[in-house]
């Protein structure tokens, strides 16, 4: 059976991003290619959770498979611990840019970043935030697992209806 999961309730903030995804796909494209600096022309697939597919989440390994990165030079079993990535939102640009979304709705999910990882998933998880560290060229130390560390600013409250 894939890894995916369709949640049975909906938080307010899910609900939202589902409609953006699903409503306002042309408008939020046009809101990700400006804050990216993408061309306008470069359109955005979005690929979960769609409405065509119930809404599904995916994760492990189907969630690459679903962004059509199923061959890797380092496989993601060797990367990182079973049961994750989760992302709340997937999307492949004709180019081949890869959108990874992972939202959070309340204080307490930014704050509270503990993680439920056993400690040597915990271990695999540094050592992996350190080679993408390194493969991306930013700073050893730049906060990636810490509170409030966010990659890009974020979009699309814009996009909700009034």
């Amino acid at each position: 059976m894939p890894r995916r999961e369709r949640p049975a309730e909906t938080t307010r903030s899910e609900h939202w991003l589902r409609f953006v995804v699903n409503e306002r796909t042309q408008q939020l494209n046009s809101v990700v290619a400006e804050v990216f600096g993408w061309s306008r022309h470069d359109d955005v697939r979005w690929l979960s959770p769609i409405k065509d597919d119930d809404f599904a989440e995916y994760y492990d390994q189907e969630f690459l498979d679903r962004l059509g990165l199923s061959k890797l030079r380092v496989p993601l079993r060797e990367f990182w611990p079973r049961g994750g990535p989760r992302w709340d939102r997937l999307a492949k640009t004709e180019s081949g840019k890869v959108i990874l979304i992972e939202a959070k709705a309340y204080i307490e999910e930014m704050v509270d970043f503990r993680s439920k990882a056993s400690p040597a998933s915990l271990e695999q998880i540094k050592r992996s935030l350190e080679k993408a560290k390194s493969a991306c060229r930013v700073a050893v130390d730049a906060p990636w697992d810490a509170p409030f560390y966010t990659v890009c600013k974020p979009v699309g409250a814009s996009l909700l209806p009034r």
